[in-house]
């Protein structure tokens, strides 16, 4: 008979190429269950809990962490194992009372910062889609897979500050000039630069940014970062790096 519950497990060598794991270890893995994020952008939780954090030695100690309730993502306790952390998201280990933000650093994808309680409940959310739906309202897509619907104009590429887990936005950042952004992706991620220019996609080449990083200018796509403050703003709305 077929298994309808799909696989559990990935083979070591096809796990994403962020994942900070040994890959001789054994022969199969974790596998992440996609939704919120991509897998192929994220951790699934079992393997942040014991490869990344490190808070448990097994991954069946991290199923017992996860099965008594004791882990919280985005401020929402998640009893899934193979559940899908990726950029921004925060987690809360309730025992230690520690959290953490997963954000791009020092070139890598992925990694864990610790963060003060009273930002817990606050995250960047970059928008993705935006359609008109029955109504004519518009429902907006963000980067981790949530969605709003909501009567405000927002673009696509701009950032919304929000609060967590209702989803309620407390501002927007938008895709502008003299903007702090930080880089998602690519041999940079994790450098904060300030957007010099904003040039418009052609039939070739997609919509991009001019980024003043240290003393270097980059050109870099629009999907490979995502802004972190507004021009009257010299510092990120949040913690976004160590």
């Amino acid at each position: 008979m077929a298994n309808k519950g799909g696989r559990t497990t990935v083979k070591r060598q096809l796990a994403p190429v962020f994942w900070d794991i040994n890959r001789k270890q054994g022969r199969f893995i974790l596998r992440t269950h996609p939704g919120t994020h991509p897998k192929k952008y994220a951790y699934s939780l079992g393997i942040l809990l014991r490869d990344i954090l490190k808070v448990t030695k097994n991954m069946h100690e991290a199923k017992k962490i996860i099965d008594a309730g004791k882990v919280k993502v985005d401020n929402v306790i998640r009893y899934n194992i193979h559940f899908a952390i990726g950029l921004m998201d925060t987690i809360e280990l309730i025992s230690s009372q520690k959290i953490y933000r997963l954000v791009p650093n020092n070139s890598l994808l992925l990694s864990p910062i610790e963060i003060n309680d009273n930002e817990k409940i606050l995250k960047l959310l970059k928008i993705k889609t935006k359609n008109i739906i029955k109504g004519n309202k518009i429902q907006y897509g963000f980067h981790d897979g949530k969605t709003l619907i909501s009567e405000a104009i927002y673009s696509v590429g701009d950032t919304c500050f929000v609060k967590i887990p209702e989803l309620e936005i407390i501002g927007t950042l938008k895709l502008q000039s003299d903007c702090l952004a930080i880089l998602t992706r690519g041999d940079n991620a994790g450098s904060i630069g300030k957007i010099q220019e904003i040039k418009e996609g052609t039939f070739s080449l997609p919509k991009r940014v001019i980024m003043r990083v240290d003393s270097r200018l980059l050109e870099i796509p629009i999907d490979m970062i995502m802004v972190v403050s507004d021009p009257a703003d010299d510092n990120p709305k949040i913690k976004v790096s160590d």
